[in-house]
C-alpha cells in the first residue's frame, strides 16, 4: 500500500480501543451477570489476559512478512487454492459474522430503546451508507475520525462512571467467588469472543498499513488492555448500580445504568450518553470488518482499488442484516453457541497454521 495511506500509531492505538469496546459494551455485562453473577468483572480480567496472548500469535504471524495483509500471507504460505479457501472463510466471517449482525445490532438498538416507531430497515440502510461513505473516504480519513470522536467517547464513559458511582453498592458484588470455575471460562470465552479472537481482522491494517510497521506491537496490546478496562469498569457499574439479578435480566443493562442518573432531579434521562458511546464505537468496529472483508475480496479478485467494492457490499450488508437473525432470541443463542466457535477458528486456529506452516516453510517473500 502507498504510504501516503497509511495510518499512524496513535490513530492504530485508538481505532483498537473504539473496535475492543464496540459493541462489547452493551453484550458484555449482561452475557457475563447471567453467569458469573456478581463476579461478572472477573472473566473480563482474564479475558483480558488471553487477548495479550490471542494478540502474540498474530503478531508472530505476521511479523515475519511485515509488508503483507493476512490475505496475501496465506497465498504465500498455503499456496493458491488452500490460501484462497481460508481466505474466503475469514473474509466471509468478518462480512457475514461481522458487518451484518453489527448493522442488525444498531437497528434493534435504535429501534428498541430511542425510535421506536421507526423500522428497523430505515435505520439499517442509514448506517450502511455511513459506512460505504467512510470506506469511500479511505482508511487514512476513518483514522483522523477516530482521533477526533475518541475524546469524546472517553469524555461521556468519565461522565457516565462519575454520575454513577455514588449509586453503587458494595454488597451487590459479595460473594465474590460463588460461580466457580466453570462458569469463569464460558464468560472468558464469551469476551474474548467478543473482543479478542475479532482482533485478527487487525491484519489487514497490521503492520502493512501502519507507519512504524511492526513497532507498533505494543500499541496493538495497550489498545486492546485499555478497551477492556473500560468495559470493566462498566460491567462493574452495572453490577454495582443495579445488581447482578437485574443486569443478567436485561438486553441492555449499561443502557439502563445511564437511566439511574439523578443528580438534584435537574441531570436525569440522560441515558443518550451510552447511546452516543455505543453508536460511535459500533460504527469503528462495523468499519474494521467491512474493511477486512473489502481488502480481503480485493486482493482476491486483484482489483486495483478495494473502494469499488464499498457500495455493492454496502447494500448486500444492509440487506442480509435484515435476515441474519430471525429474532432476539435467535441472536442471543448465536451469540453464545455458534459464534465463539466460528470466531476462533479464523482468529486462532488459522493463524496458528501459518505460524506452523511459517517455520516448517520459512518462505520469504517473492
Amino acid at each position: 500500500m502507498n504510504g501516503d495511506n497509511n495510518i499512524t500509531v496513535r490513530q492504530f492505538l485508538l481505532m483498537v480501543i473504539l473496535f475492543t469496546i464496540g459493541s462489547s459494551l452493551l453484550a458484555i455485562p449482561s452475557n457475563a451477570a447471567v453467569s458469573m453473577k456478581q463476579g461478572a468483572w472477573i472473566p473480563i480480567i482474564t479475558g483480558m489476559g488471553c487477548n495479550c496472548l490471542i494478540l502474540l500469535i498474530l503478531m508472530k504471524t505476521v511479523h515475519r512478512y511485515p509488508k503483507l495483509t493476512f490475505v496475501e500471507i496465506n497465498s504465500l504460505l498455503l499456496g493458491k487454492w488452500v490460501g484462497t479457501l481460508v481466505s474466503l472463510m475469514w473474509i466471509l466471517t468478518a462480512f457475514i459474522g461481522g458487518v451484518c449482525p453489527l448493522v442488525y445490532y444498531m437497528g434493534h438498538f435504535i429501534t428498541t430503546q430511542i425510535m421506536t416507531t421507526t423500522p428497523d430497515y430505515i435505520i439499517n440502510i442509514i448506517f450502511s451508507a455511513l459506512l460505504v461513505m467512510g470506506l469511500l473516504l479511505g482508511l487514512q480519513t476513518m483514522a483522523r475520525a477516530a482521533e477526533i470522536l475518541f475524546p469524546v467517547v472517553a469524555v461521556l464513559i468519565a461522565a457516565l462512571i462519575g454520575f454513577v458511582s455514588p449509586k453503587i453498592q458494595l454488597e451487590h458484588f459479595q460473594p465474590v467467588w460463588e460461580a466457580g470455575v466453570r462458569p469463569i471460562l464460558k464468560t472468558t470465552l464469551d469476551y474474548v469472543s467478543f473482543a479478542g479472537f475479532p482482533l485478527v481482522f487487525f491484519l489487514s491494517i497490521y503492520p502493512s498499513s501502519v507507519r512504524t510497521g511492526t513497532k507498533a506491537s505494543k500499541t496493538f496490546v495497550l489498545g486492546s488492555l485499555i478497551g477492556g478496562m473500560l468495559l470493566l469498569l462498566a460491567t462493574a457499574a452495572c453490577i454495582g448500580v443495579l445488581g447482578a439479578e437485574t443486569t443478567a435480566r436485561l438486553f441492555y443493562p449499561s443502557y439502563a445504568l445511564a437511566k439511574r442518573i439523578n443528580i438534584a432531579e435537574f441531570i436525569t434521562r440522560i441515558e443518550v450518553i451510552v447511546a452516543a458511546i455505543w453508536i460511535i464505537t459500533l460504527f469503528f468496529e462495523t468499519i474494521i470488518y467491512f474493511y477486512a472483508s473489502m481488502k480481503g475480496l480485493a486482493q482476491l479478485l486483484k482489483l486495483s482499488d478495494e473502494r469499488a467494492l464499498a457500495l455493492p457490499l454496502g447494500v448486500l450488508a444492509a440487506v442480509l442484516s435484515m435476515v441474519v437473525y430471525h429474532n432476539s432470541a435467535y441472536q442471543q443463542e448465536w451469540d453464545e453457541r455458534t459464534w465463539p466457535f466460528w470466531v476462533m477458528t479464523v482468529g486462532l486456529f488459522y493463524p496458528l497454521l501459518l505460524l506452523a506452516v511459517g517455520a516448517i516453510r520459512k518462505k520469504k517473500i517473492p
